[in-house]
């Protein structure tokens, strides 16, 4: 049996450049874990086949899920004869902007790795993730870095932050795919990744603060204006800094002191999901 820990992940940064010619975007990112985690185990089955337990419902069918898909393809290219059982305990919210789908299917290719002793690099995981999605090579490393081109290709900035973060998550389920295709690059405004990257490697908090961006919330707003009276309230709250993860809907929130976003979890409890925790 093996146990593996999906762990969830946030932008400080992400900067929409163009379209691709595949019908992904060209970005320019900076993503850093978070510790919150989904938890998978693997067990070998002598029966061949694969099956998919969790505590949520996450597709309408297991052959739709990443899991299933990354543990289908490393079966069938390894010719493994035996099955694999796989269990999904459930924590990162689905469809939030937290990279949950793609977390859950790396350590899935972690997981079979090791559950059949298979001896794949992480780097040839990461390049087997790239077909299931763009975030899964980030997903296979966990580490900070700047992401480009689909955001898998790869500089890691070698930092463990360790800063508190609040995130903030109305019930709400947001495409990625359908937030990319509202995207207007005449209306995408500009700003260079080198000073939030140099305030990351320098764990330069208060210059990180004042370089939050994601070049994707006018488009998430204009479709969801939820998100953005969320966000505009939270901004008017004692915290540091606000920001919508990847396309939403989850806000992170930003502030030194770990007391004042655990009061401001309590006064937005009711109304969404809050989820207190930090940057590995």
């Amino acid at each position: 049996m093996v146990k593996e820990k999906a762990y969830a992940k946030l932008n400080l940064y992400l900067d929409v450049l163009g379209k691709r010619s595949d019908g992904y975007h060209n970005i320019e990112t900076i993503m850093a874990p978070i510790n919150l985690y989904d938890v998978l185990t693997f067990k070998a089955t002598n029966e061949p086949g694969i099956q998919l337990k969790s505590d949520v419902t996450i597709t309408d069918k297991d052959e739709d899920n990443l899991v299933f898909q990354a543990a289908k393809h490393l079966l069938e290219t390894f010719d493994i004869d035996k099955g694999v059982e796989i269990t999904i305990e459930k924590n990162i919210p689905m469809a939030a902007g937290l990279a949950g789908g793609s977390a859950d299917c790396a350590v899935t290719l972690r997981g079979i790795n090791k559950l059949f002793k298979l001896n794949i690099a992480d780097e040839q995981l990461a390049t087997i993730g790239e077909q299931f999605g763009a975030d899964v090579p980030y997903c296979i490393f966990n580490k900070a870095c700047i992401g480009r081109g689909k955001g898998d290709e790869l500089v890691f900035l070698n930092r463990s932050l360790k800063w508190p973060v609040l995130i903030v998550i109305p019930d709400l389920n947001i495409s990625t795919r359908e937030i990319y295709q509202s995207v207007n690059m005449d209306e995408v405004p500009r700003k260079k990744i080198t000073t939030m990257s140099s305030a990351i490697y320098n764990r330069n908090y208060e210059l990180m603060i004042t370089e939050l961006y994601n070049a994707l919330e006018p488009f998430s707003f204009h479709k969801h204006p939820e998100v953005k009276a969320l966000k505009d309230s939270l901004l008017n709250e004692p915290v540091d800094g606000v920001l919508m993860s990847g396309s939403g809907p989850a806000i992170a929130v930003y502030a030194k002191s770990r007391k004042a976003l655990d009061t401001l979890a309590d006064k937005y409890r009711d109304d969404h999901r809050v989820i207190l925790t930090k940057i590995k």
